[in-house]
């Protein structure tokens, strides 16, 4: 049986791999409709330079609005941690005791006045509660009223001096009129005793 065989006219041919050979002059008018065209190791690489410029264009725009708005965030993110942590000191700051206690005795006083205050009138009803509930800081929670006190001072001095100024006027004229009663009680208290020491002293000399 003869062996048949395909391609018989075709001579055996071993390819060259890869070639550093520039390109002609004619092929590479012939390519330059498609693009510039190079051979490296032996592969065409074809490249289209409008193409390329858009592409260009387009990646750094990307790249620049991805940067600018990683940066945006991380700033915003940076921004909010530091206002965390100044809104964790400042409440740091101001309440000194144990909250859950403290802040349980305070609801029940607010809502103790609200319902002492029901039938009554819309002032009434909004001042008695909190009345009741800062009367209840006071008491139960000294420190915590006294550091609330002090920094109400502080951001009234910042924002509203005049208010300020009238208010420290009229704590003076308060605490100038308490010592002028306890100084009357005081003379009141005095007079009565000498009076009383008088009329024993004369009751005593008569008897004698």
């Amino acid at each position: 049986m003869t062996k048949r065989s395909f391609y018989e006219d075709d001579d055996y041919i071993v390819n060259k791999p890869g070639t550093t050979t520039p390109i002609t002059p004619s092929l590479a008018q012939k390519e330059s409709v498609h693009g510039d065209v190079t051979f490296v190791d032996g592969m065409v690489i074809r490249t289209t330079p409008l193409l390329e410029k858009y592409a260009n264009a387009v990646r750094h725009f990307v790249h620049d609005k991805v940067s600018l708005w990683g940066a945006e965030l991380a700033t915003q993110q940076s921004a909010a941690r530091n206002e965390w942590r100044i809104v964790r000191r400042e409440v740091e700051d101001v309440i000194k005791e144990p909250v859950l206690p403290g802040l349980i005795y305070v609801l029940t006083a607010s809502l103790t006045g609200s319902i002492l205050a029901r039938r009554s009138n819309v002032l009434v009803r909004f001042v008695t509660p909190l009345a009741f509930g800062v009367g209840a800081v006071w008491w139960v929670m000294p420190r915590t009223f006294e550091a609330v006190g002090r920094r109400y001072g502080e951001l009234e001095r910042e924002y509203a001096p005049d208010v300020y100024v009238k208010r420290v006027e009229l704590g003076k004229n308060v605490e100038e009129f308490e010592k002028s009663v306890e100084q009357g009680v005081e003379d009141v208290k005095t007079s009565v005793l000498r009076g009383v020491h008088d009329l024993r002293k004369t009751i005593k000399e008569k008897w004698e």
